[in-house]
């Protein structure tokens, strides 16, 4: 460490520092807000404001004239670096399980953190936010900026958290959020295609998400899926660089096999081959497709050492995530599913297990959000496909015009569609048409959204407006026709035994 270095650091030391920040807007008392000169904007711009709102210190890459403590440094890279230092680094005493795919990243970290949570004190930090310790913090992205990361990892150390599961997304491996983090376990549970209007080409894609591999720790573990058509670039990545466990459903030669499958809308059956032994395993997650989840979950406590018998004896007790296949009947003898289903590979699966366990109509609800204008087309094309009925609506529109983007959504169809096809701005009315000729045997999806209660209409993520949030519409909308929903409890994002911070 250099005399710069040690500066910084002592004049950090006297400051009554509680977190630090990188959006003014989000600055309390205490913080300490951090300048990036960004691809869009200079946060140097807003150091004022962060003061204003009760900064006690400014990081940035420029000298400010302030009020309080200004720290100059030559780049953000170095303020992280000077955080990270000013932390003692407390990613290095947490045992790091990183899951990335195109599909089940939350079910499998969600539902793995879970079980962690059984044996000892585990984190979640991905889609639903943060959470550890009966304290749920709420995130602006599935995988957080690397300040924020060391924030949550310094009261993941303070609270003794031993293990941390986190979902890991393309765009933070390529913008490499988590270069700090050395993962003991990670996990591919699919690479389809997704965020091409990001990554612009699906090769760009696969790669960034293969770049996970390269964060592990000597001596670490790569949990792979061999029914994921880029199993063999998957493992190629880890040659000689880490021990692969392999899961499927197809191939009998990989370490964990699964047979003599019984999936439903309310769980699943199967039988699990494993070093020679099979295990009968009983899971309450519905559909086939969650049993690759489940796979990746077992797997992964295996890598952490526990013996197969401890890890299906905890098995039966997990639940599915929020948001994720939740089935909920109607009193009419319909069914309506929530799901977070967004893209073209999710919406694929959800769509061929509903069709195999369901002879009545399909009703679909969805949108796109702005980010995801370009896919829109091949989306609307599916589920006009896929769907008896088909309502249109609103799913984070970032600044882009809905009307654009229900263009997009129908660009594909026949331009005579018998009613079949409708566009609604406001999403819990979509809801309520959606739901109104709903039969015995019918089942609603509510796709996209989970239990999401904001809508982003434009495209700055700190200005969220309030929506009340598919669940509840979907009450309101049963109550209007004179129905109930038999199911029990209804889960929600933010379990309510959880102090939000």
């Amino acid at each position: 460490m250099n005399n710069s270095h040690r500066k910084f650091l002592t004049t950090l030391a006297a400051m009554p520092v509680k977190e630090f920040k990188t959006h003014s807007q989000k600055v309390n008392p205490g913080d300490v807000f951090v300048c990036r000169q960004g691809l869009t904007w200079d946060s140097h711009l807003s150091a004022e404001d962060a003061v204003e709102r009760g900064a006690c210190g400014v990081i940035a890459n420029r000298s400010l004239d302030l009020s309080v403590p200004c720290i100059v440094t030559p780049s953000h890279s170095t303020s992280v670096s000077l955080i990270n230092q000013y932390y003692a680094y407390p990613q290095d005493k947490i045992k790091h399980i990183g899951v990335t795919g195109t599909n089940g990243k939350t079910t499998v970290a969600y539902c793995l953190n879970q079980l962690l949570n059984l044996i000892g004190k585990s984190a979640y930090t991905g889609t639903l936010g943060s959470s550890f310790d009966n304290v749920y913090y709420p995130l602006d992205n599935t995988t957080p900026d690397a300040i924020t990361l060391l924030n949550l990892f310094h009261a993941m150390e303070k609270s003794d958290v031993s293990h941390h599961v986190m979902e890991v997304s393309s765009h933070a491996l390529s913008q490499d959020r988590v270069t700090h983090i050395d993962f003991d376990t990670v996990i591919i549970t699919n690479i389809g295609s997704d965020h091409l209007d990001y990554h612009k080409h699906r090769e760009d894609y696969i790669q960034a998400k293969l770049r996970l591999i390269d964060r592990l720790k000597p001596g670490g573990v790569a949990i792979v899926n061999l029914d994921d058509e880029q199993a063999l670039s998957v493992i190629e990545r880890c040659r000689s660089r880490c021990k692969v466990i392999t899961f499927s459903c197809t191939d009998d030669q990989a370490d964990l096999y699964v047979s003599q499958i019984h999936s439903t809308c309310s769980g699943s059956e199967f039988s699990l081959e494993y070093q020679g032994t099979e295990y009968q395993v009983v899971s309450k997650l519905p559909f086939r497709f969650n049993i690759e989840n489940s796979l990746a979950v077992i797997a992964s406590m295996l890598a952490l050492g526990l013996v197969i018998s401890e890890v299906l004896a905890l098995f039966g007790d997990m639940q599915p995530a929020p948001g994720r296949s939740e089935v909920y009947p109607l009193s009419n003898g319909a069914t309506a599913i929530l799901d977070y289903a967004h893209n073209f590979d999710s919406l694929s699966n959800l769509y061929r297990n509903v069709r195999e366990h369901n002879t009545g109509k399909v009703v679909t609800v969805i949108g796109v959000t702005g980010e995801r204008l370009a896919d829109a087309p091949e989306i609307g094309q599916l589920c006009f496909n896929q769907s008896d009925r088909l309502v249109l609506t609103t799913d984070n529109p970032l600044g882009v015009s809905q009307d654009a983007l229900f263009d997009a959504l129908t660009r594909h169809l026949p331009s005579e569609t018998d009613q079949t096809v409708i566009c609604i701005k406001d999403r819990s009315e979509g809801i309520k048409e959606a739901i109104a000729d709903l039969r015995s045997g019918d089942v609603l999806l509510l796709c996209g959204k989970g239990h999401e209660k904001y809508q982003y209409i434009s495209k700055n993520k700190n200005e969220a407006d309030p929506y009340l949030g598919d669940m509840d519409a979907l009450i309101l909308a049963a109550e209007h026709m004179g129905l109930r929903l038999v199911s029990g409890k209804i889960e929600t994002g933010e379990p309510a035994d959880l102090m939000v911070k």
